[in-house]
């Protein structure tokens, strides 16, 4: 037997595709408006809570004349000081007097690893411009080797030692494998040494010495340093050392005060960062 269907089975068969036409209808609405005010809401969150953008990595601190013993207790303290907060610094170690020390050691393994770096500071502090080219290459070969096995790390940065060198060094630097030098503006200009080796001197001088005396600088006079550092020469390099914190043989406890509120005042518009961390922004 064949059925054939009614007038009234077609009408409810018509009524029911309406509804279900309706309902998807209903539904794509529904999620049009969803997504209106997903938009909106990420446009509100955009408008009044702006992304954070990080604070430009362009301040380095360089230690220099760290060695064994020496200013010990100012040692430790930028070491640890560094560490716990968070702030890399440069290490210019003058490693024939490196290495006995063991807590110096210990305290700079430690501070590699929260982020900070060991740079080459001449062979026994050593006015580098002063011996012929053969002499120079030995005893850069010697003192990087020597701290990259003391310390287990990689180093390719001279500070030569009292902002001393002459072209003989380049030339010593490109044979041992060291890529940036680092002397002080004042004498030495920032760019490229040669092809190979860039020049990424230190722009301030946390203390003034006179008198066989540090004293060091007020934090607006360095603030005002950094500032025009950044605009001359797009970074700003502070140089320092551990004698310049002690006093009476012990740390000086009222500089260690000063040098902790300088850095906090800059870390307000900047951040820390290594000579070598820097080599690639400033290329």
């Amino acid at each position: 037997m064949v059925n054939i269907s009614s007038p009234l089975d077609f009408q409810e068969e018509s009524v029911a595709y309406e509804v279900k036409k309706l309902k998807k209808q209903q539904y794509f609405f529904i999620a049009s408006v969803l997504i209106v005010i997903s938009i909106i809401v990420a446009l509100c969150n955009e408008v009044t809570m702006p992304k954070k953008t990080a604070k430009p990595p362009v301040i380095v601190v360089r230690i220099d004349d760290v060695q064994d013993f020496a200013f010990k207790d100012a040692q430790l303290y930028l070491m640890e000081y560094s560490r716990v907060n968070k702030l890399p610094v440069s290490l210019a170690i003058i490693p024939k007097f490196f290495g006995m020390d063991h807590e110096l050691v210990e305290a700079t393994i430690q501070a590699i690893r929260a982020g900070s770096e060991v740079v080459v500071h001449g062979w026994e502090h050593e006015d580098l411009a002063q011996f012929a080219l053969d002499e120079q290459n030995l005893r850069l070969l010697e003192a990087k080797q020597y701290l990259e096995k003391t310390l287990n790390t990689e180093t390719k940065v001279l500070v030569p030692p009292m902002f001393s060198y002459n072209s003989d060094t380049i030339i010593a630097m490109e044979t041992t494998g060291y890529t940036i030098i680092s002397g002080l503006s004042e004498f030495h200009e920032k760019g490229w040494a040669s092809v190979r080796i860039q020049s990424i001197p230190a722009t301030i001088e946390l203390s003034d010495y006179g008198n066989e005396t540090w004293q060091m600088k007020s934090r607006s006079v360095i603030l005002k340093e950094v500032e025009a550092s950044i605009e001359k020469y797009g970074y700003a390099m502070i140089v320092t050392h551990p004698q310049e914190f002690m006093e009476y043989n012990s740390l000086n406890r009222d500089v260690a005060n000063e040098y902790e509120q300088i850095l906090q005042s800059i870390l307000e518009n900047f951040s820390f960062n290594t000579i070598e961390g820097i080599s690639n922004i400033l290329q």
